[in-house]
């Protein structure tokens, strides 16, 4: 790995914890697999933690842009918000 000491946030839908859970104010990296396959194999045992985007009963799921555009605007929100 490029940065071994980053902490890397994969998301999914088996997580416990919620992406607006986490302090996106420290660098992390995040993992969004492909639609169809998910993740790799090398991006899941990167992986120091999982995280989900909790969604309404009728929603199955989002497509992988629609996921990182969600968890990187969260990012982007508490980054403007700074101190702490």
């Amino acid at each position: 790995a490029r940065w071994p000491d980053l902490p890397a946030y994969m998301a999914t839908g088996a997580a416990d914890l919620s992406y607006d859970e986490l302090d996106w104010r420290q660098p992390a990296a995040l993992i969004i697999g492909g639609e169809a396959d998910g993740a790799s194999e090398a991006a899941r045992a990167r992986a120091t933690g999982r995280i989900k985007i909790e969604m309404a009963n009728e929603v199955e799921s989002l497509n992988a842009a629609m996921a990182c555009s969600i968890i990187l605007f969260e990012a982007a929100r508490q980054r403007r918000r700074r101190p702490e």
